[in-house]
């Protein structure tokens, strides 16, 4: 392992984990997670098969300044 490893500073959600360790929360109020924002639902279908569709473009990086398609359709939008 590089040595330089245990210079870096901890993982922030570590670091809110340790703060929040000896803290007993307020019983008369709900718990809000403001957490990493783990999913809860399943992934939609149309996001599978887009996905899916569009591994053979995964090799490459996209261009800079996005595909004509996407910039037609953030041309329109606005």
């Amino acid at each position: 392992m590089n040595p330089l490893l245990t210079t870096l500073h901890p993982y922030p959600f570590e670091r809110l984990k340790e703060l929040f360790a000896s803290v007993t929360p307020n019983s008369a109020y709900r718990h809000i997670s403001l957490g990493i924002g783990e999913p809860r639902h399943a992934t939609p279908q149309l996001v599978l098969d887009a996905l899916a569709g569009a591994t053979g473009e995964l090799a490459a990086y996209p261009p800079t300044a996005g595909s004509v398609a996407l910039r037609q359709a953030c041309s329109r939008w606005v």
